[in-house]
Formats: structure tokens, sequence, C-alpha cells
């Protein structure tokens, strides 16, 4: 049965009238990547140990009539395909799957999405957020417009937003992050980093790699638990570098052009680890931990 999802009659005119209809359906077939590929709409694909078959639930929205007939979900070869639903109708995936050996593609107009326990990840947005976590490979997300959530990811991460935050946690490989907006958050972070934000503050916490870092407007603090080399750029904004002290000394360049220098690491200019640290107007430090 179609439910109505809303009715639009106003002093300024009608709106179209949207309905929708939920269904569950089971994909026995083994497979080793799905592909998506929908218009707008929610997506969310989690691996749950324990099953023995894939379990699709759609919830789909469209106009009075031209409400979808069949499924639009098939296999092709190796991959589970999850399609658009047609003209005017907007289709919601929420996918249960048996293995964790499972890669993910998308290509999608918009819309959220969820990707949980899986081998690896290549999804695009036109807008929406996206969140990956749990993942065994690699990870390449972009969202013109959107936030991005990722943690606990043994291989590397690519990161592009037009307009959205970013954040990474517990990633083994490396980081790679480019926003035209938006603030950036890295957590435990292993492997090197490189990362640039055009408006917006860069923190890191626990980063045990190489960074380098750029952020155009926005103030950047990164906290090391090892001597590691960082390139540091504000453009207008201060640069927080915390290092361990016992680990020293470091091969330190400390520039402002507006603000405060402070270096309270031991220097030695043929050190192994560099800290290359330039604020166009903003204080920079460099402090022991």
């Amino acid at each position: 049965m179609a439910l109505l999802v809303g009715a639009v009659l106003t002093a300024c005119g009608i709106r179209i009238v949207k309905y929708e209809f939920a269904e569950d359906n089971a994909v026995a077939e083994k497979f080793t990547s799905v592909r998506v590929r929908t218009g707008s709409g929610v997506v969310a694909i989690r691996y749950v140990p324990g099953l023995s078959e894939t379990k699709i639930h759609r919830r789909v929205e469209h106009n009075k009539d031209n409400r979808p007939t069949g499924v639009s979900h098939r296999i092709e070869g190796t991959t589970l395909v999850l399609d658009d639903c047609g003209r005017d109708c907007e289709v919601n995936y929420d996918v249960q799957v048996p293995s964790a050996e499972i890669a993910v593609q998308g290509d999608v107009g918009s819309g959220d999405v969820t990707l949980e326990g899986l081998a690896s990840v290549d999804y695009q947005t036109g807008s929406g957020r996206i969140v990956v976590q749990n993942i065994a490979g690699n990870v390449q997300v972009t969202s013109g417009s959107g936030d991005i959530n990722v943690r606990d990811v043994a291989g590397d991460v690519k990161a592009i937003t037009g307009s959205g935050k970013f954040e990474a946690a517990k990633i083994k490989g490396s980081v790679t992050a480019d926003l035209g907006s938006g603030n950036i958050t890295l957590d435990q972070l292993q492997g090197k980093v490189l990362v640039n934000t055009s408006s917006g503050n860069i923190t890191g916490t626990a980063i045990d790699n190489d960074v380098t870092a750029d952020a155009e407007s926005g103030n950047v603090e990164l906290n090391f638990v090892s001597a590691r080399t960082a390139r540091v750029v504000s453009g207008s904004g201060n640069i927080t570098v915390r290092v361990p002290v016992s680990a020293g000394p470091y091969k330190v360049t400390a520039e402002s052009g507006s603000g405060d220098r402070r270096v309270d690491v031991p220097t030695d200019p043929a050190a192994k680890n560099e800290l290359k640290l330039t604020a166009d107007s903003g204080n920079v430090k460099v402090l022991a931990v």
C-alpha cells in the first residue's frame, strides 16, 4: 500500500504530492562488489556476521501516477547493482551483506551514505554526508557538499569535499584530504598525512607519521606521539605543533609574517626530522610533550 508523504494545496498553488512504499528482498546469489547508481536517496551498506544471504530494505518515494514496478536491484556477473527507480522517484537502500570481502563503488546524484565492515570503498555523491568505518582496504570518497567521516581503516584514505568537515580516526594507511571549506579533525593516524582546507581549522591528535598541512584561512594544531617531519602553512591563523622532547633535536624553521614565534624544543639544523612552519598572519609555536 502506498502511503501519502505530502499533500500540498496552498493559496499559492499546488505542489506535487509524494507517495511512498517500503519492501524487503533477499539475494541468495554470491557477489564480490556492490555498485550504487541512484539519482538521490539515502544508502546504507553494512556487513552483518551470521547472514546466509543479502537483505535489501528499499523505501521508495514517488508521484501518485508513477509508482515503479519490480525491483531496482540486480546481479551483473559478480556485482550487486543498486539502481535508480525512474523519473520523479527517489529510492533509499538499507543493505546487509553476509561477507566482509565486498568492495563498494558508488556514483550518485545526492544523498547520505553509510558504509561499514567492507573490503574497500570508492564512492562519490553530488551532495550528502559520507560515513565510512571498519574497512579492510582503501577508501576513496568525494562529496560536492557534505561532511565526511572515516574511521577504522586499514588502507589509505583519500577524501574530497567542496564544503563540509572531514574527520579521520584510527587510519593505518596514508590520509589525503582536500576541502573547499570546512574543518579537518585527525586522530590516531599511522600513515603519512597530506591535508588542505581553503577555509577552516586543522586539528590532529596522536599523529604517528609525517604531516603536510595547509590551511589558507584557519588555525593548525598538531600533536605528535613520535618524532616526525611536519610542513605546515597557514595563510591566516595560528600554528601550534607539539612533539616529544625526548625524541629531539629537531630541525625547526618557524616563520610568521605577523605574530609571535616560540620554540620550546632542542634544535639542530642537521636533525633528521624537520618542522617547517609558516604563518602569513598568526603565531607559530613548537611545544614539548
